[in-house]
């Protein structure tokens, strides 16, 4: 079976998302994946920043391949952006129809000139609808982007269109489901973000730059974006002198940066930036609880997030909002009221003496319970709504 995934992230981010991981399955199954995306444009070769760089060299090699996956950037002179003219409806509608070359041609050079499963994954990939011969085409609705700032204003039509374009949407949240109905989605499947295999390995190594001492180490990874709620945890730092603080994850949300630099004179702070993905398992088997120090708003209703189940994996107890989906998995969790100081401390102090308390067996607990919650058993769920969709069993399950 052909795949292509057109995407709005580098094939290799150091931390994957889910389609990295659903690209990845298909490829174990035995399918031949191409990874399409993300488109450059001229304003992006003009830039000097390291990973248009990066795009601009795959670009001009014709593509690359990462374990067995094919990755093509192609270069287009309508780039879908935040920007005068570039946010526009008909830049959303048409990026991928003015591409040098053009992209069909592309695709044929590689045996890609038609697919079984087109997998849309960015907004722009609307056009590829038309661009691209296909059996099956769906969408994976992972957020909504009309939430966020910086982003076109247009995106949240853009996402209905493509909703209703695609033969079925996966939507990784409740609220997220809910919308793709509304939009007119035909068939609309809530298929929740899952956790790779390699957070339930054996106790790793300590890493050297993990915060020393005996204080325990409340850990969050993940990106510090706009849903990131620091107010809490700057709180919890000052008045928790006890436990260690530690912050994983690339800085997003610059109007954040003055505010943890101020932190990282604490004692018991420290954010250590972006780190490789295959290493965050040593980070979370050696903390003691795990953060999700999240707003509360439209945005963050619609998200299911990887990390809950990554702590949990790592057998740790969970601080977090009362988010929708997490309430709605009813697991384990140590919520508090969005953006309240002391509740944040409080749920704090619980989860560590939880424990306390509930040593091994506590622990045990929280992986058997992320244990069904892993990529493979959703991608086990992709293959069956593609055989409903057409695809013999022996297609879609072809092993190498």
């Amino acid at each position: 079976m052909k795949v292509l995934f057109a995407e709005s992230h580098n094939l290799d981010r150091p931390d994957p998302l889910g389609s990295h991981h659903y690209i990845r399955l298909f490829k174990e199954a035995g399918h031949d994946c191409l990874w399409l995306g993300p488109a450059l444009s001229p304003m992006h070769i003009g830039k000097p920043d390291q990973l248009n760089r990066h795009r601009y060299r795959i670009w001009r090699e014709g593509g690359c391949e990462i374990d067995g996956i094919r990755w093509l950037v192609p270069l287009t002179l309508i780039f879908y952006y935040n920007r005068p003219f570039m946010r526009s409806l008909y830049a959303g509608r048409n990026q991928y129809r003015f591409c040098l070359p053009p992209l069909a041609g592309q695709l044929q050079k590689i045996g890609f000139a038609e697919v079984d499963l087109l997998w849309c994954a960015g907004p722009a990939a609307l056009s590829l609808l038309d661009i691209i011969p296909h059996r099956v085409s769906c969408y994976r609705l992972a957020d909504r982007l009309d939430q966020f700032a910086m982003i076109p204003p247009s995106v949240g039509i853009i996402q209905q269109e493509l909703i209703a374009g695609v033969d079925f949407v996966l939507a990784s949240s409740l609220d997220l489901r809910e919308w793709a109905l509304e939009s007119g989605g035909k068939e609309v499947y809530y298929l929740p973000n899952g956790v790779s295999d390699s957070f339930f390995s054996a106790c790793r190594q300590k890493p050297e730059d993990f915060p020393a001492g005996k204080r325990p180490t409340a850990v969050y990874l993940g990106s510090i974006d706009t849903r990131f709620d620091l107010k809490p945890l700057a709180a919890a730092v000052k008045r928790l002198p006890e436990v260690n603080f530690l912050l994983i994850g690339p800085l997003a949300e610059v109007r954040l940066k003055g505010e943890i630099a101020g932190l990282q004179k604490k004692e018991n702070f420290r954010w250590l930036g972006p780190k490789e993905y295959k290493t965050a398992p040593a980070y979370l088997q050696h903390g003691a609880v795990g953060l999700i120090p999240f707003h509360d708003s439209r945005l963050t209703a619609a998200v299911n997030p990887i990390k809950y189940y990554e702590y949990l994996a790592s057998g740790l107890p969970v601080v977090a909002p009362p988010l929708r989906e997490l309430m709605a998995m009813k697991g384990p969790l140590h919520a508090y009221r969005a953006g309240d100081e002391e509740d944040f401390c409080r749920a704090v102090r619980e989860a560590l003496a939880g424990n306390e308390k509930e040593g091994e067996a506590g622990r045990q607990k929280r992986i058997k319970f992320a244990s069904g919650q892993n990529w493979r058993a959703r991608f086990t769920t992709i293959t069956e709504i593609l055989e409903k969709k057409g695809l013999p069993k022996s297609f879609v399950n072809r092993q190498g």
